[in-house]
């Protein structure tokens, strides 16, 4: 059944009430987007086989509040909350990857413990360059850090430059 909204205020969103009742509006939570970062690759970055990487994306696009350490590739936002970060990779063999052969690209809380925005492969039987992707909504609490993790079965190979980012933001 049609149901009539009432006006908003400037900067507020349309909420749901609940089911059965019309949405309403309200102000936008005020640590959404906060602690926002962006980092990359600045060179190519290699990688052994059979080794779990912590990758280093040692440049940051963006750092609104200094959260992010080029030198660790940690982000530690120092505030507990809930995080959007996204990680990506582009990751070019050494060899032959082979069929069969596996890799993942993981998002950690804290190094160790549970794994978030999973991603993985098995080699198609050649060497040419793969994307690598993952997303998470990971809670934290104040003393923790979210970093990335890299491991591949069969072989070396490099993270390419400026084509692998690490980021993330608060949204609650």
């Amino acid at each position: 059944n049609p149901a009539a909204v009432a006006t908003g205020t400037a900067g507020h969103v349309l909420t749901s009430a609940g089911a059965g009742a019309p949405p309403t509006f309200a102000a936008v939570a005020a640590n959404a987007g906060t602690l926002s970062f962006q980092a990359r690759i600045s060179g190519n970055l290699s990688v052994s086989a059979t080794t779990q990487t912590e990758l280093v994306y040692n440049a940051e696009n963006t750092d609104s509040d200094a959260k992010y350490n080029v030198s660790t590739g940690r982000y530690t936002p120092g505030v507990a909350g809930t995080y959007f970060v996204s990680a990506s990779v582009t990751f070019a063999p050494s060899s032959n990857v082979g069929v069969g052969a596996s890799g993942y690209l993981k998002i950690r809380a804290n190094g160790t413990g549970t794994e978030f925005g999973q991603t993985s492969n098995q080699g198609s039987g050649d060497s040419n360059d793969e994307a690598w992707n993952a997303n998470a909504v990971i809670t934290l609490g104040s003393s923790d850090y979210i970093s990335v993790w890299w491991y591949h079965t069969a072989t070396a190979g490099s993270m390419l430059s400026d084509q692998s980012w690490f980021s993330g933001f608060r949204i609650a």
